[in-house]
């Protein structure tokens, strides 16, 4: 769907119509169409591009253009995918400081290879072999401190890996990969609805003209079709932004839960070994 804003110039904007894209054998059939389109529109040549950028310059064919509401649209919600991306970079790094095992896309450490666990096992170690009386005593209770805490921070870890942190990559991974192959048809299929209504209008027999119509029909059809994929992601970020709000919401109190039990864990400690731990800053 279009509307003419002057002799030289169509702007496309999706059809609220044509973006319902109904399941089943319509909407298959007319995928089918829209790649055979695209597959089409990368075959045109220089040549034919030429000639249709000529046809431009001198009024006889229009040039298209999506409409500029519709492109602002697309930039933010591809500002939103790479922010989205960003975003879970530094979550894992919040929840998991261990490059190797980020290197391996984890986020929860094996077991054995915590790294409050690690020091734990070490401070044991010390008040088993190295030490006696109320030294191995000291270095044996912060050795179950780290436990406690090492226990802890495998469940945030986890916590976040299985809801916020997986939601996020499925969402950037899977729609940001068809979001990128969408868009980049659709500048492809803009010149070649430029192309098609220039070789449409060249027609000399009645013909050729219908043939030529019904291939220029069907490349409004194909765009409008990627273009209704887009406008779809495009509705929905509402709906994302609110489920990745949550979810953040929901790691937060995650994180925050785990800061208090490693400043309880510590106090406790400390505690029982007879030290006055300091309070927490009352404001």
């Amino acid at each position: 769907s279009y509307r003419s804003e002057t002799a030289l110039q169509t702007i496309l904007i999706p059809d609220p119509e044509d973006q319902k894209i109904k399941p089943g054998v319509e909407d298959d059939d007319q995928s089918k169409k829209t790649k055979a389109a695209m597959a089409e529109a990368s075959t045109i040549g220089w040549g034919r591009r030429w000639k249709t950028h000529i046809g431009q310059k001198t009024g006889f064919v229009e040039q298209t253009k999506l409409e500029p509401r519709f492109e602002r649209n697309i930039e933010k919600l591809i500002s939103y995918h790479n922010i989205i991306y960003k975003m879970v970079d530094a979550i894992e790094l919040q929840v998991q400081i261990d490059p190797k095992i980020l290197a391996q896309r984890r986020v929860s450490a094996p077991n054995g290879e915590n790294e409050w666990g690690k020091l734990g096992g070490w401070l044991h170690y010390l008040a088993m072999s190295q030490f006696t009386e109320q030294p191995a005593k000291i270095l044996d209770s912060y050795s179950r401190m780290c436990g406690k805490i090492g226990q802890k921070e495998n469940q945030v870890q986890r916590r976040t890996r299985s809801h916020l942190i997986k939601r996020m990559r499925l969402y950037t991974g899977d729609d940001t990969e068809e979001l990128n192959k969408c868009v980049d048809a659709l500048q492809p299929l803009l010149t070649a609805l430029d192309d098609t209504r220039r070789v449409m209008k060249s027609a000399k027999v009645s013909k050729d003209l219908v043939a030529r119509g019904q291939a220029y029909q069907s490349m409004i059809l194909a765009f409008n079709h990627k273009a209704g994929e887009i406008q779809g992601w495009i509705d929905e970020v509402t709906t994302v932004v609110t489920l990745h709000q949550n979810e953040l919401i929901r790691f937060c109190r995650e994180v925050a839960v785990y800061n208090d039990a490693v400043y309880n864990n510590l106090n406790e400690t400390m505690l029982r070994l007879g030290y006055l731990p300091h309070k927490k800053d009352q404001k």
